[in-house]
Order: structure tokens, then C-alpha cells, then sequence
């Protein structure tokens, strides 16, 4: 995020806010590795689905191949997307500057944690939405989708958008290294993908190993997702929502609180 720049002494808090919020868009249209992990990578997954699906035309629960790629990845290429632009665009970029001092300086401004952070979402929520408006199309074009489920999807979105950012936000707030970061996010969201059930079948992971996994918040979201977008049947949506806003607020009070501009800020 180079194009940041601290705000003016004495600014007000929305001019600071509103500064900021420009700075982040420049930086993920910018920065060609967030553009791609954000915006390509889910989208050539999307891709592969479909082009599964052309295959295995004959697919689907009453097909003879018993399995509708189509239909099980449009949910697993949202949250993919998802949890991209929460870990790779948002928590390793904020990484990466404070390794670079961009955070110091910004600290010795007026700016206050909650209003950098904060600062971080409205561009964010945006590609979100825009993901969330590209795959809920090709979900009602192929008549998963229904329209009266529209609402109560944007709900589901809206709440496990909050929670991945909050976790992002958290990540970022006490790692230092963006290649160590970047590494481990690399090896952590797959198999969190994996154990949410969206890529793999619960039923093949071993009991102990798929009673850990149902309990994860991806898996709350995942089975959310699946529900409210291609209509699979799952569990109470209420608890997943109620999971995903306690996950958020959580995540999002331990990140304003240990948040820190420099390696060495004592608390």
C-alpha cells in the first residue's frame, strides 16, 4: 500500500476516513498479487466447476453421476473468494506496511487504530459484493438460486464477510513477516476449506477428525452458503449466523486491542 499517506494534523476523523478508504482501492487495484488471489484466482475455479460440469452433463443428486459440480462450486468458490480477500488482501498487505514503516508513520498522526481499521472495509465489502452479485447469477441462471432466498443470503453473506475480515484483521495485527504470513495463509485456507465440507465430502474424513470440522465458523458459513445459494439442506441457519457474529465480534475486539503500528510498540 505505497499510495498511503498520513493524514493532515488536526484532520477530522471522516477526512482521515475518507483518505484512507481512496488509498486501499488504489492499492488492491494496483498490487498485481492481490489483484490476482482476489479477483482471477476464484474465477478460474469457477471455471473449472463449469467446465466439470460440461462434461458430466448428466450429473447432479437425480443424475448418474450423482454429483453437480456446478452446484458445489458456486458456494465454494464464494467463500473462496471470500477468505482470499480477507487473508490475501487484507491481513498481508497491512503486514507488509508495517514492515515497511508506512504503519510507524500513520502512528505518530491523530489516526486512531479503530478508524485505520475500519478505513479497510468499505472497498473490500465491495468487491465482495460484486463477487457475491457474479456467482449469485450464474446460481439463479442455473436455477439453484431461488429469488426468495435473496435476502436471507445477504444476511448469511454480510455476517461471514464480518467474521473473515475480523480474523484477517487479527492475523494481521500481531504477525510481522508478509512471506511468513503469506506462507501459512497458503496452507491454512485450503485445509480450512476442506474441513468446511465444501470441496470434500464431510462424510469421508475419519469421526473424531469430522466432529472438529463441523465445529469450525467456515463450516457455519460454508453450510450457510450452501443452503441460501443452491438450496442443499443443512442445519439451523440461525445458529450458523449466530456462530459467524460472535466469531466476528470477537476477532474484531482482540484485533483493535492488540493492534500495533511498529514491531517493537509496548502495550
Amino acid at each position: 500500500m505505497t499510495a498511503l499517506t498520513a493524514p493532515a494534523p488536526g484532520g477530522r476523523t471522516a477526512g482521515a476516513f475518507a483518505e484512507l478508504t481512496r488509498a486501499n482501492a488504489r492499492e488492491l487495484i494496483r498490487d498485481p498479487r492481490n489483484f490476482f488471489f482476489v479477483l482471477v484466482f476464484p474465477l478460474i475455479f469457477m471455471g473449472l466447476f463449469m467446465f466439470m460440469g460440461m462434461l458430466n452433463p448428466g450429473g447432479g443428486p437425480g443424475g448418474p453421476g450423482g454429483f453437480d459440480p456446478v452446484r458445489s462450486g458456486i458456494p465454494a468458490v464464494l467463500l473462496m473468494a471470500f477468505m482470499s480477500l480477507a487473508f490475501f488482501g487484507t491481513a498481508t498487505p497491512l503486514i507488509s506496511l508495517r514492515q515497511k514503516g508506512t504503519l510507524r508513520m500513520l502512528g505518530t498522526t491523530p489516526l486512531s487504530r479503530t478508524t485505520f481499521i475500519l478505513a479497510q472495509a468499505p472497498v473490500r465489502f465491495a468487491i465482495a459484493l460484486g463477487q457475491l452479485a457474479a456467482l449469485s447469477a450464474v446460481a439463479l441462471a442455473t436455477g439453484f438460486l431461488e429469488p426468495s432466498a435473496i435476502g436471507r443470503l445477504l444476511v448469511t453473506c454480510a455476517l461471514g464477510l464480518a467474521m473473515l475480515f475480523a480474523v484477517g484483521y487479527l492475523v494481521a495485527a500481531r504477525m510481522r513477516n508478509p512471506e511468513l504470513a503469506n506462507g501459512l495463509l497458503a496452507l491454512v485456507m485450503p485445509v480450512t476449506l476442506m474441513l468446511s465440507g465444501v470441496f470434500l465430502p464431510m462424510e469421508i474424513f475419519p469421526e473424531g477428525l469430522r466432529s472438529v470440522a463441523g465445529h469450525l465458523p467456515t463450516t457455519y458459513f460454508a453450510d450457510a452458503l450452501r443452503q441460501d445459494l443452491v438450496g442443499v439442506a443443512g442445519g439451523p441457519i440461525v445458529t450458523a449466523w449466530l456462530v459467524m457474529a460472535g466469531v466476528a465480534v470477537a476477532a474484531a475486539a482482540a484485533a483493535v486491542a492488540l493492534f500495533s503500528w511498529t514491531d517493537g510498540e509496548k502495550r
